[in-house]
């Protein structure tokens, strides 16, 4: 059976959008009920991130699909700022996104390191790089119509959680997080922060659990 859902509403929830949805919506608003469209950019540990948010949203009943369409219900896009085209695509999705009046939440490096644009603010949800097990959270305030922003990096999501992965017979696997480095040329610091290493107990658990499954 999916996981108990929280009892207590988010603090961190800090406007309530109270036009972009009707009262013949509230039966569509039911958590776990909804149709969220994923899309994740960037480098394999994005994808690794895109992937538990996928397995964690699933878990809890939600649909997951890559199709863009009226279906759709949430719209959730995991960006890269490593490259300025990614970045770009990522704003203008989020921009044509919010043109539909559903719901949006954004996750990954852009809204992490830029977490003021303009592109993220009444009606757009954030999920930070290290918050992204809370996702379901996440998704279930903003289907209801409240932003939420989710930015802490004290704690490292654990590597045990759900996944759908991309590719079936393959498992990234983080052993660490952020960079010890300062390159001026580099914003990948500002969104991932200090590095910080997986203990390399949790990484050999993961290998032999993934192992286990048939991944080769």
């Amino acid at each position: 059976p999916p996981p108990p859902r929280r009892s207590r509403p988010l603090p961190e929830v800090y406007a309530k959008q109270t036009t972009r949805r009707g009262d013949a919506d509230a039966a569509q608003n039911v958590p776990g009920t909804q149709t969220v469209f994923l899309k994740t950019q960037g480098c394999s540990h994005n994808v690794s991130d895109g992937e538990v948010m996928a397995g964690l949203l699933s878990t809890y009943g939600y649909t997951i699909t890559e199709e863009w369409s009226d279906d759709v219900d949430v719209f959730l896009f995991n960006s890269c700022t490593v490259k300025g085209p990614s970045q770009d695509s990522f704003l203008n999705m989020v921009t044509k996104a919010k043109e539909t009046g559903k719901a949006v939440v954004v996750a990954g490096c852009v809204p992490q390191g830029q977490p003021d644009r303009s592109e993220f603010g009444s009606g757009v949800s954030v999920v930070g790089v290290q918050q992204i097990h809370r996702v379901v959270e996440v998704v279930e305030e903003a289907a209801k119509g409240n932003s939420v922003r989710l930015l802490g990096q004290k704690v490292q999501p654990s590597l045990d959680l759900p996944k759908i992965r991309r590719n079936a017979l393959v498992e990234i696997i983080p052993i660490s997080v952020g960079c010890l480095n300062t390159c001026t040329y580099c914003k990948t610091k500002h969104a991932r922060g200090d590095l910080g290493s997986y203990e390399p107990a949790a990484i050999i658990s993961r290998v032999e659990a993934v192992v286990a499954e048939g991944i080769r």
